[in-house]
């Protein structure tokens, strides 16, 4: 529990139904999401009020806050004064709950959620208001012994808490036996409770700041670091069980039991479907290589083509004829190849 409230709404202290509260961090998620998003479309400098409902699960005294949704309202015409919350029809506040909605709302979330009921309410602000005082007698008449949640969405730098608090309807019974203390709330205690999906998702959340690349290569580090630290320490273990074939080192029975066990544990991959499937990876690997390896060869060949037609081109061009050889001035060339003399 959070430090004494200086508001007047709130008694500083008094008697509670004494049940366990457990806070689920969806709850606060969502809230914190209905928040946000008003703020970023909101057109004035203040954002409206923003309430809700929680949904859970109550039984005995445990009660577990696990969801939320939205609620509407209409403004009323009244002031705002404080009312007698034992009057649960009473709207003193600025603020009308629309029952429809909530109804509606609360059928649907039945169909999906059929363990979660409706279990209390949400708003947002530093303190408990008048306002809110209204709200909480209107859920009374459509809840029994509504719970309600504030979450301040700009607590003090430093707050180690989280940033909100949860309250009940006061009933103080005085020296005389009369009930005292209504139209105010009182403080309960909770707990945080999550489980391993809320716990996946958070740490999701912390870490959706970053951007693509940023969380790829996160990822691939850590799963290089592991990696290098699984080699590192079978390179450790190998160096041993050599050792000690060598003997050169020592053995030591009970850490070479742990070492058979620890091989023991792995998985055997003799199967028949294991051995095709690794013979026909390994024969698309190396049917992969030899194309690669093809495809070079190929390409040299052709440039060696292209090289070889480019020289000897020539000269057998020159040879059969060309415009060095053969022709002269216009006039034929004959040679005596037996030795006699030259005919002009």
């Amino acid at each position: 529990m959070s430090g004494p409230s200086s508001s007047p709404h709130v008694m500083q202290s008094g008697a509670t139904s004494g049940v366990n509260i457990k806070l689920h961090p969806l709850a606060i998620l969502n809230i914190s999401d209905v928040y946000t998003r008003a703020q970023c479309t909101s057109t004035g400098s203040e954002v409206p009020k923003l309430i809700g409902a929680l949904l859970g699960t109550e039984s005995n005294r445990e009660i577990a806050i696990v969801n939320s949704f939205e609620l509407i309202y209409h403004p009323s015409v009244m002031s705002g004064e404080d009312v007698d919350m034992s009057d649960s029809g009473s709207s003193g506040g600025k603020y009308v709950l629309n029952t429809d909605f909530l109804e509606t709302r609360k059928d649907q979330f039945k169909q999906v959620f059929p363990t979660l009921d409706v279990i209390g309410w949400y708003s947002v602000g530093k303190e408990p208001s008048s306002d809110d005082i209204s709200l909480h007698a209107q859920f009374a008449s459509s809840v029994e012994t509504p719970i309600f949640l504030l979450f301040d969405p700009d607590p003090a730098s430093g707050t180690q808490a989280l940033p909100l608090k949860i309250y009940e309807s006061a009933t103080v019974t005085d020296t005389t036996g009369e009930i005292s203390g209504e139209g105010k709330f009182v403080e309960l205690e909770y707990g945080i409770e999550t489980g391993e999906a809320e716990r996946i998702a958070v740490d999701g959340v912390a870490k959706g700041g970053a951007g693509e690349e940023d969380t790829a290569v996160a990822h691939l580090t850590t799963q290089r670091n592991a990696i290098k630290m699984l080699y590192d320490r079978i390179e450790i273990l190998l160096k041993y069980v050599t050792g000690v074939v060598n003997k050169s080192a020592k053995p030591d029975y009970s850490i070479l039991r742990r070492i058979s066990s620890l091989v023991a544990t792995l998985p055997t991959m003799d199967a028949g479907e294991f051995r095709e499937e690794l013979i026909t990876e390994y024969s698309d690997v190396q049917i992969s290589s030899y194309l690669t390896t093809l495809t070079k060869q190929l390409n040299v060949l052709s440039e060696y083509a292209e090289k070889h037609s480019l020289v000897y081109g020539q000269k057998e061009d020159e040879f059969m004829g060309g415009p060095s050889m053969g022709l002269r001035g216009g006039r034929q060339m004959n040679f005596d190849m037996g030795g006699g003399r030259r005919r002009r």
